[in-house]
């Protein structure tokens, strides 16, 4: 039994007339496209947990200053109303031109100074 070599340039005639070649093509470049999307989504998630740590670390840091003041309201009482009025003051000089983030400030100075009641 004789085993004839393939004929490249027949096979290359065949893959050509069948349109295998640009299919493979197409796949490749689908490849690359489909790797750098994973890529982008990567990057994406490691910067999401990096913020994620930034707002913990920001939270906690809140929290140690409210429980400081908390500490310090408890020995010196201060009047409800000064503490609105500074509260929308700061807000206002921050550039807070919008009435829901001016209350939002008061409410959360308000709410600590009233915490430090109980």
């Amino acid at each position: 039994m004789s085993e004839t070599p393939p004929d490249k340039d027949a096979a290359a005639e065949l893959l050509d007339a069948l349109g295998i070649d640009g299919f493979v093509r197409h796949l490749a470049d689908l490849q690359t496209s489909l790797e750098k999307v994973a890529d982008g989504i990567e990057a994406l998630g490691t910067n999401a947990q990096r913020q994620g740590r930034d707002t913990e670390n920001l939270a906690a840091h809140v929290l140690a200053i409210e429980s400081v003041l908390t500490v310090i309201l408890r020995q010196i009482p201060v009047n409800i109303a000064d503490v609105r009025k500074e509260a929308e003051r700061r807000a206002r000089n921050a550039g807070s031109s919008e009435t829901g983030n001016k209350n939002l400030v008061s409410s959360l100075a308000e709410d600590i100074v009233k915490r430090a009641d109980d």
